[in-house]
């Protein structure tokens, strides 16, 4: 076991795996669609209450460099997919994983606008001795799309990763970890949520549970043959449950703010 974990390594992907196990001949065809909807479907909720916390409480559950993250990486692996479905010839998972991620990339670009011209004295405000310009909001923003992209290409490269498959789960860890240490960081329910704290619980489920969609999809994500991806699953819940905890230990928020609107649950 000793061994296993720390110098042995799975195969890796290939666009066979994904022809194969997206192809209507595959007998798990129906349940492997099914639990890639679901998960794709609970990434686009966990932005839908983003989009509700800013709008309605001025204030995003997710740091700024997180969008700033997932939109360089999303774009990329808009590419990266939009690329393999020409390669197989129009394969229709390709496509269809091209254009949801161009979806995700329109979340992110509405969170960051929400970031530059509602929460940047609240972002970035403590590096400035006067209140924070619009421009160097713009320029914060576009640097860490710069060195994002920059990161996430190399890593691509180091982990041989040609399809994007790799990186989607460490956006899944990422958004189950993070938000409980940004909620606990401001000490206040204000841009939180625990419906959203709780389909982060449900996505981390999701994506760790034996049959989820990375090991429907190929067996480079089985327990056997890469115990390390669920090692992280399991902390990674344990951390999406921390977030419920963090919230519980903050000041409640007001049903209504001071301008009379609701707040989110």
């Amino acid at each position: 076991m000793f061994e296993k974990l720390f110098s042995a390594y799975p195969g890796d992907l290939t666009m066979q795996d994904f022809t194969t196990a997206f192809s209507r001949e595959n007998p798990q065809f129906a349940l492997l669609l099914g639990i890639a909807a679901l998960t794709f479907f609970i990434g686009y909720m966990e932005y839908v209450y983003s989009f509700m916390l800013v709008r309605r409480e001025k204030s995003a559950p997710y740091p700024v460099w997180m969008h700033t993250f997932y939109f360089a990486h999303d774009s990329m692996g808009a590419i990266a997919f939009a690329l393999a479905a020409k390669a197989s010839g129009g394969f229709w998972f390709f496509t269809v994983a091209s254009i949801a991620l161009v979806v995700w990339n329109l979340f992110e670009v509405y969170n960051l606008y929400k970031s530059i011209y509602v929460e940047r004295q609240e972002i970035w405000g403590h590096l400035y001795d006067a209140p924070v310009t619009i421009k160097q909001a713009w320029v914060k923003v576009i640097s860490q799309i710069i060195i994002f992209i920059g990161v996430v290409n190399l890593f691509r490269v180091f982990m041989h990763d040609p399809y994007m498959f790799k990186w989607f789960i460490f956006t899944n860890i990422l958004i189950a970890i993070i938000p409980g240490f940004y909620w606990a960081k401001r000490k206040t329910q204000i841009g939180a949520s625990y419906k959203l704290a709780i389909v982060i619980l449900i996505g981390t489920i999701n994506s760790f549970i034996p049959m989820n969609m990375w090991a429907l999809t190929s067996d480079y994500f089985s327990v056997a043959n890469n115990p390390w991806f669920y090692i992280i699953g399991v902390v990674s819940i344990g951390f999406a449950i921390r977030n419920i905890w963090i919230l519980r230990k903050l000041p409640q928020k007001p049903k209504l703010l001071d301008d009379g609107t609701k707040t989110v649950w």
